[in-house]
């Protein structure tokens, strides 16, 4: 047990390190200026350019990835449902971090590291495809309530495979989603209501 609730843990310290914030701060520059505030990548992208943004990109799919990836493969956790619950954790680390007074970002590249170590790259690949889909719809540049309709709608799309995967034995994905479906609603009801209210 103490070992699962270590791994918990780790992979919320993993999530909570703002790595946007942090090159941002080295760069003097305020990410609550930027955009929406956001203090996440797409921000940091349109503050400074695309090569520090494609980092914090990088480094937060990362966190969200590259320690559950190593508790897994070496064995340290291999019930489902615990491996569902430290992803759980990483994203809601990115999402509430400490660093930022238990604000965060938004928690989308965090969640796609997570979703390709529970699903090995299926359920990234889905929603990749739907973003991208979006993004050739509107190949202009988004604002912010359409950024944020795009991933709720990438999410209600990745429902049907979560539910195909559930009943062919995989419950723990399910348990995942809803989860980070929460987070990243809660974390995107604002623009996304903007957005449904016309104001995108």
């Amino acid at each position: 047990m103490w070992v699962n609730l270590g791994v918990i843990l780790l992979q919320f310290l993993s999530g909570s390190i703002m790595y946007s914030y942090i090159i941002a701060r080295i760069l003097k520059v305020d990410l609550s200026k930027i955009r929406d505030g956001n203090p996440g990548a797409s921000n940091l992208w349109r503050a400074v350019g695309w090569k520090y943004g494609i980092l914090a990109l990088f480094l937060d799919y990362l966190k969200g990835a590259l320690p559950l990836a190593i508790f897994v493969s070496l064995g340290i956790v291999k019930d489902n449902f615990v491996i569902s619950l430290a992803a759980l954790s990483g994203v809601l680390g990115h999402a509430f971090s400490p660093i930022l007074r238990f604000k965060g970002g938004k928690a989308v590249a965090v969640s796609f590291g997570a979703w390709s170590v529970l699903t090995k790259w299926e359920a990234p690949m889905l929603l990749g495809t739907i973003f991208t889909i979006f993004t050739i719809i509107k190949p202009k540049g988004t604002t912010a309530q359409e950024d944020a309709f795009r991933v709720i709608l990438g999410y209600l799309f990745l429902l049907p495979y979560i539910i195909y995967k559930s009943f062919h034995g995989d419950f723990h994905l399910l348990i995942f989603y809803d989860g980070n479906f929460a987070v990243i609603l809660y974390k995107h009801y604002k623009d996304l209501w903007g957005y449904l209210r016309g104001q995108s």
